[in-house]
């Protein structure tokens, strides 16, 4: 079953209000779904801080978007070093980030690991790269960035938290969070254990993106907590994925029928980025001289769907997650074991 698709209808420069002057990260914004949107907002004007672990890749990243073109925002888009693999390393470039801005307007939780080449390898900490990377790397992050978020959030501005989830966090069975034995389920009988291990990561994801929603709200924060929904992409790690098969001619095609250009999967946690809030006044509609496109009218007022705690799935709309990812007994479990487990290894991670 796909699921929830993007609409052809909507395009971001039209339909979004522009960026300029907002500072964002987008991790693992290199290649993939990240670039997508990453280019959006650039395109929206924004200053963008692509991350990656290698300087190359992030330089070859920048000359595709010149080549692909910023326009009509040109927004300003700089290389942040970002490992998510070991914990310590994404702690400290959250720091390293901090050094460099004293504001940051939207963080994008993009990075993960989808594919594992159908062997669970493991980080310094013995725990599974899919979790380290797709879970506990970017709780460090964002938990470390988060005094700054609040931060800039105090001076009125719309401030933002975006986790890139999927709806394939509905499909796990295992829904077991409260060791680190569990963490490190393999999924070794299962049809597709490396799909199995991903889906596992993504319910984590959306699990822990519940707890900090929670909290957030019970410390009246002005921060915003989305998780969005890609959609069924083409991106340029299932085009990797898909060319390492016998015969990968036959499953590009096949996979190309129905997955959806990798832009269109920067869609919706673009919407969610830059889409008027529900609780916000009208944007005014820029002045005669400005050199955005012409936006459509509704790009500039309020929107029901972009409200805190949400769960944006294309063509741009909320949905329900997962009956275990809003189970607060398995947050809880999981906030639990993640303080433990960063205690163990000796990282103080702020917590919320």
């Amino acid at each position: 079953m796909m699921g929830p698709t993007p609409s052809k209808d909507f395009n971001p420069i039209r339909d979004l209000p522009d960026m300029k002057g907002k500072v964002v990260v987008v991790t693992g914004s290199s290649s993939g779904i990240g670039f997508a949107i990453l280019q959006h907002l650039c395109r929206l004007g924004a200053k963008v801080y692509m991350t990656a672990r290698s300087e190359t890749r992030a330089t070859s990243a920048m000359e595709r978007l010149e080549k692909e073109g910023k326009e009509p925002g040109n927004g300003e888009v700089l290389w942040h070093q970002l490992d998510l693999v070991d914990p310590r390393k994404a702690k400290e470039s959250a720091e390293k980030f901090m050094e460099k801005e004293q504001k940051l307007d939207i963080l994008i939780n993009n990075a993960g690991l989808i594919a594992d080449r159908g062997k669970a390898n493991v980080n310094p900490d013995g725990l599974q790269d899919t979790m380290a990377v797709n879970y506990l790397g970017t709780y460090v992050f964002t938990q470390t960035l988060l005094p700054l978020l609040e931060k800039t959030a105090e001076t009125g501005a719309d401030v933002r938290l975006i986790n890139v989830g999927s709806n394939a966090h509905e499909e796990v069975t295992f829904t077991d969070f409260s060791t680190v034995e569990a963490w490190n389920h393999t999924f070794r009988w299962s049809l597709l254990p490396t799909f199995s291990r991903y889906k596992y990561s993504k319910l984590a994801l959306h699990t822990w993106s519940n707890y900090l929603a929670r909290r957030l709200t019970d410390k009246n924060s002005k921060v915003l907590l989305i998780v969005a929904h890609p959609g069924p992409i083409m991106s340029d790690g299932a085009l990797s994925n898909l060319r390492s098969l016998p015969v990968p001619k036959f499953w590009v095609w096949l996979l190309s029928l129905w997955l959806y250009p990798q832009e269109m999967g920067g869609y919706a946690p673009a919407y969610a980025a830059c889409a008027p809030r529900a609780d916000a006044l009208p944007n005014p509609a820029p002045n005669e001289t400005e050199t955005l496109a012409p936006k459509s009218k509704d790009c500039f007022k309020p929107n029901a769907h972009i409200v805190h705690g949400t769960y944006i799935v294309p063509p741009n709309i909320n949905a329900e997650q997962g009956a275990a990812a809003r189970d607060v007994e398995k947050q809880k479990a999981l906030e639990a074991c993640t303080r433990s487990f960063l205690e163990k290894i000796g990282l103080d991670v702020p917590a919320v």
